[in-house]
Protein backbone atom coordinates (compact mmCIF):
# COMPACT_ATOMS: atom_id res chain seq x y z
CA UNK A 1 0.00 0.00 0.00
CA UNK A 2 1.19 3.55 -1.04
CA UNK A 3 0.54 6.60 0.21
CA UNK A 4 0.46 9.93 -1.68
CA UNK A 5 1.06 12.69 0.18
CA UNK A 6 0.88 16.46 -1.11
CA UNK A 7 2.67 19.28 -0.55
CA UNK A 8 1.11 22.34 -2.00
CA UNK A 9 3.40 25.37 -2.60
CA UNK A 10 4.46 28.63 -4.33
CA UNK A 11 7.77 30.25 -4.95
CA UNK A 12 9.05 33.60 -6.31
CA UNK A 13 13.29 33.01 -7.72
CA UNK A 14 15.67 35.70 -7.67
CA UNK A 15 18.76 37.36 -7.32
CA UNK A 16 20.68 39.25 -4.68
CA UNK A 17 23.16 41.79 -4.40
CA UNK A 18 23.61 43.52 -0.81
CA UNK A 19 25.74 46.17 0.39
CA UNK A 20 24.43 47.70 3.68
CA UNK A 21 20.11 47.66 3.80
CA UNK A 22 17.61 46.88 1.35
CA UNK A 23 13.92 45.62 1.14
CA UNK A 24 13.13 43.01 -1.43
CA UNK A 25 9.88 43.14 -3.54
CA UNK A 26 6.29 42.16 -1.72
CA UNK A 27 4.97 39.19 -2.71
CA UNK A 28 1.69 37.01 -2.05
CA UNK A 29 2.26 33.98 -0.13
CA UNK A 30 -0.30 31.53 -0.48
CA UNK A 31 0.56 29.23 2.48
CA UNK A 32 1.05 29.19 6.48
CA UNK A 33 4.71 28.33 6.14
CA UNK A 34 7.46 30.91 4.56
CA UNK A 35 10.99 30.09 3.75
CA UNK A 36 13.99 32.16 2.25
CA UNK A 37 17.39 30.20 0.53
CA UNK A 38 19.94 30.71 -0.94
CA UNK A 39 23.83 30.31 -1.39
CA UNK A 40 25.82 33.57 -0.81
CA UNK A 41 29.18 34.70 -1.95
CA UNK A 42 30.97 37.74 -0.99
CA UNK A 43 33.05 39.54 -3.07
CA UNK A 44 35.19 43.41 -2.92
CA UNK A 45 34.94 44.09 -6.84
CA UNK A 46 35.05 40.87 -8.68
CA UNK A 47 37.61 39.59 -6.08
CA UNK A 48 35.76 36.79 -4.02
CA UNK A 49 36.02 37.43 -0.42
CA UNK A 50 37.33 34.04 2.01
CA UNK A 51 35.15 32.99 4.62
CA UNK A 52 38.55 33.48 6.94
CA UNK A 53 39.08 37.07 6.20
CA UNK A 54 38.11 39.67 8.69
CA UNK A 55 34.72 40.67 7.86
CA UNK A 56 30.98 39.48 8.97
CA UNK A 57 30.56 36.23 8.44
CA UNK A 58 26.47 36.95 8.18
CA UNK A 59 23.90 38.86 6.84
CA UNK A 60 20.27 39.12 8.49
CA UNK A 61 16.86 38.22 6.40
CA UNK A 62 13.91 39.65 7.67
CA UNK A 63 10.46 38.70 7.26
CA UNK A 64 7.87 41.46 6.65
CA UNK A 65 4.09 41.34 6.55
CA UNK A 66 2.90 44.42 4.64
CA UNK A 67 -0.10 45.51 7.10
CA UNK A 68 -1.92 48.34 5.32
CA UNK A 69 -0.78 50.73 2.72
CA UNK A 70 2.14 52.20 4.00
CA UNK A 71 2.63 50.34 7.51
CA UNK A 72 4.25 46.08 8.20
CA UNK A 73 5.00 44.27 10.78
CA UNK A 74 8.22 42.15 11.24
CA UNK A 75 7.70 38.75 11.61
CA UNK A 76 11.30 37.59 12.95
CA UNK A 77 14.79 37.71 11.72
CA UNK A 78 17.28 35.18 10.57
CA UNK A 79 20.93 34.87 10.02
CA UNK A 80 22.97 33.44 7.68
CA UNK A 81 26.18 32.81 5.80
CA UNK A 82 27.77 35.02 3.26
CA UNK A 83 29.71 32.51 2.57
CA UNK A 84 27.69 29.57 1.72
CA UNK A 85 24.01 28.45 1.29
CA UNK A 86 21.62 28.55 4.29
CA UNK A 87 17.76 28.97 4.50
CA UNK A 88 15.39 30.74 7.13
CA UNK A 89 12.45 29.55 7.61
CA UNK A 90 9.16 30.78 9.50
CA UNK A 91 6.42 28.42 10.28
CA UNK A 92 2.82 29.28 10.82
CA UNK A 93 3.29 33.14 9.40
CA UNK A 94 0.12 32.59 7.59
CA UNK A 95 -1.10 33.75 3.89
CA UNK A 96 -0.79 37.16 3.34
CA UNK A 97 1.37 39.86 0.91
CA UNK A 98 5.57 39.68 2.51
CA UNK A 99 8.31 41.34 1.79
CA UNK A 100 12.11 40.09 2.78
CA UNK A 101 14.13 42.85 4.50
CA UNK A 102 17.98 42.12 4.36
CA UNK A 103 20.78 44.24 5.96
CA UNK A 104 24.36 43.43 6.64
CA UNK A 105 27.76 45.63 8.20
CA UNK A 106 28.54 48.75 5.18
CA UNK A 107 32.20 47.11 5.65
CA UNK A 108 32.70 47.49 1.33
CA UNK A 109 31.73 43.58 0.73
CA UNK A 110 29.25 43.06 -1.92
CA UNK A 111 26.94 39.57 -0.79
CA UNK A 112 25.82 37.94 -3.72
CA UNK A 113 23.38 35.03 -4.76
CA UNK A 114 22.20 34.07 -8.55
CA UNK A 115 19.56 31.59 -6.81
CA UNK A 116 17.40 32.84 -4.60
CA UNK A 117 14.04 30.90 -3.81
CA UNK A 118 11.25 32.21 -1.79
CA UNK A 119 8.55 29.82 -1.37
CA UNK A 120 5.33 29.06 0.65
CA UNK A 121 4.27 25.85 1.53
CA UNK A 122 1.74 23.94 3.78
Amino acid sequence: MSVFVYAASHSYSSTLELQGEHPGPTGTYNYANISYSATANSYIGNTKVSSSSKYASSYTVSLCCKAGWFSSEKVGSKSLSRYSSGTATWTNAGKGDYYFYFTKARDGVTVKSNNVVMKSYS
